[in-house]
């Protein structure tokens, strides 16, 4: 993994700084590209904003650096960002590069900021084509930012498939064989999909 010396955090090892950063504004066009160019850089500007981030600043800018990273030669696998609030005025965010249903790796460690989660929250729902390709998933005090995968016409992210698998939400099954519609052939009994498939009574 790409390092960062002790002391450094807003200079990644390639030599991009971030240490101008000190309002949302600063997040320009250049500085996206270059915080979406590695890992380490990527790394530096979250921690350089964690620095200076305050509530109702605009810092849902930095959506835009998550949706260039999305698309990064450097990246393996795809990447997904969750947001959760542990506190009423912080967020912290956590980046991942999904490898497998079900595998995924951490980027970097963890990041806070001074800022609610209803501030990310809100500017998805209000331009969610900013976040493009990702698509955007919300709950009480959490939003994820992943690629979904198809299923059956339907885009189901990997994290729902991980909260299905515990029990919750709706079960997808596959359809019976297309030979095996009531009326289309005469072996099958034309009730088979419609009687009761309850065991019976113990004795």
């Amino acid at each position: 993994m790409d390092g960062l010396c002790a002391g450094d955090a807003a200079i990644d090892n390639h030599g991009v700084s971030f240490e101008q950063i000190a309002k949302s504004a600063d997040l320009g066009a250049d500085v996206l590209l270059q915080a979406a160019g590695s890992t380490s850089a990527l790394r530096a500007l979250m921690q350089r904003v964690a620095d200076v981030a305050t509530p109702e600043e605009g810092w849902a800018r930095i959506l835009k650096v998550v949706a260039k990273t999305a698309v990064a030669d450097w990246l393996e696998g795809e990447l997904q960002v969750d947001f959760s609030a542990d506190a009423p005025e912080t967020t912290t965010i956590s980046f991942y590069a999904v490898l497998g249903v079900g595998i995924r790796e951490r980027l970097f460690a963890p990041v806070t900021l001074s800022v609610p989660i209803d501030e990310f929250q809100r500017a998805v729902v209000l331009q969610p084509e900013a976040v493009a390709p990702l698509t955007a998933r919300q709950g009480l005090n959490r939003l994820t930012l992943a690629k979904g995968m198809r299923v059956r016409d339907r885009d189901i992210a990997d994290f729902e498939l991980e909260e299905q698998a515990l029990g919750d939400g709706e079960r997808i099954t596959a359809p019976p064989p297309a030979l095996a519609i009531a009326g289309e052939n005469e072996d099958v009994p034309p009730d088979v999909y419609t009687r009761s498939t309850k065991p019976p009574p113990p004795r």
